[in-house]
């Protein structure tokens, strides 16, 4: 903008931040990111804690100048709270009229469109309700253009366009995209399946050894729980799930022990079973059969 001419700075008016640490504190005003709530944007850092040596304290004044965006309510109301626990005081959009939105207003879109005078014209970013809206703008306020030059899509839509039309041609199905941020890879729906079952129902594993030649059991079954509600060393739960899978194994036939896998399953399901009449849950249960 100031190599356009649209923005006059007078001289010495944006400096470095390293200039501004000498400065007193009313001759100075800092414009950072994080009106979101960002927790690893600058404005969160300040108020949590320090950024590059700054920080919120008693008698700074924070200007939220943006609008609250559906989904950050809670990161916003916590960035709120660490500002005021710091001492710092509030002006927010809710009070003052300070938001001045980036959108494209109205009469942006009819100016845009005359001076383009595009062949087609595919409105983008909204709700669908907000995509409908503004093609009835442009069919009730800009000559020229019908339901034939303005195409609505969605995701998944394949527009084709060529020097005469444009068409919806196809529909894909798309859904999320989860990436591990330990590898930075995408990874399967069914891997974020497991996690959400392993943090919302917690853990059983289970290890079983039998004699490699008698196929009796070796020792007494080892059953570690993790996170699962209702099972604690008092109750006697777990004593009695070894016990029962001990029993499970003394009156299994000899021939079914060829199969671990299978053999393994059993016992996993039993507990499984066990588990959910005696507290209600359902916790991810892991299975093995050794033989020694």
């Amino acid at each position: 903008a100031t190599d356009l001419g649209l923005l006059d700075i007078p001289h010495n008016t944006l400096i470095e931040l390293g200039e501004s640490r000498s400065l007193d504190d009313d001759q100075i005003v800092y414009l950072v990111t994080g009106s979101q709530g960002e927790s690893r944007a600058a404005l969160w850092n300040m108020a949590s804690g320090s950024y590059k040596g700054l920080g919120i304290e008693k008698g700074d004044t924070v200007i939220l100048s943006a609008r609250i965006i559906p989904g950050n309510d809670r990161a916003i109301s916590r960035l709120i709270g660490e500002i005021y626990k710091h001492g710092g005081n509030i002006i927010e959009e809710k009070r003052r009229l300070i938001h001045v939105s980036g959108h494209a207003s109205q009469e942006d879109i009819k100016i845009m469109t005359e001076t383009v005078r595009p062949k087609f014209v595919v409105p983008i970013h909204g709700e669908y309700r907000m995509l409908f809206r503004h093609k009835e703008f442009i069919k009730n306020h800009v000559e020229g253009y019908t339901d034939e030059n303005i195409i609505l899509i969605e995701n998944g839509d394949v527009l084709e366009l060529d020097g005469n039309a444009a068409r919806i041609v196809a529909h894909n199905d798309i859904g999320k995209s989860f990436i591990d941020e330990a590898h930075l890879g995408e990874i399967d729906y069914e891997i974020i399946r497991e996690r959400k079952k392993l943090g919302f129902s917690g853990l059983i594993t289970m290890v079983v050894a039998v004699d490699r030649e008698t196929k009796k059991l070796k020792s007494e079954p080892q059953i570690t729980v993790q996170g699962v509600a209702g099972i604690n060393p008092l109750n006697g739960l777990l004593q009695n799930a070894r016990q029962s899978i001990a029993e499970i194994i003394t009156e299994t036939k000899r021939d079914k022990y060829q199969d671990k896998n299978f053999m393994a399953e059993t016992l996993r399901v039993h507990l499984k079973r066990m588990i959910q009449q005696e507290t209600g849950t359902k916790p991810v249960i892991v299975s093995t059969v050794v033989e020694v």
